[in-house]
């Protein structure tokens, strides 16, 4: 079964990435996943990548007949400590 997408199909939800931009970035040269996280943000969202991770990167196999392997070059940030929302709302104001 063959999936037709459309240029405004968006990729990456969190950062409001597109087709369009994806082919961009191939075009101007990119060629795995961390090159096109470089150029158009994919995966740098709230859920780095969870979500368009396998969609990009089975994509990008299809545009540049190379398979990608099982560990992709789309790598994750996990924070240095978390914050409660206290701390944040505080954050900035004299406590």
């Amino acid at each position: 079964m063959e999936v037709i997408l459309i240029e405004n199909t968006i990729i990456c939800r969190c950062e409001g990435v597109t087709l369009k931009h994806i082919l961009q970035a191939i075009e101007l040269g990119a060629t795995n996943t961390k090159e096109l996280k470089l150029m158009t943000r994919v995966g740098m969202g709230v859920c780095q990548g969870k979500v368009c991770r396998p969609m990009l990167e089975e994509f990008i196999a299809e545009q540049t007949n190379v398979h990608i392997e099982m560990e992709s070059k789309l790598t994750t940030n996990v924070p240095v400590r978390s914050l409660t929302l206290r701390q944040l709302a505080r954050h900035g104001k004299d406590a």
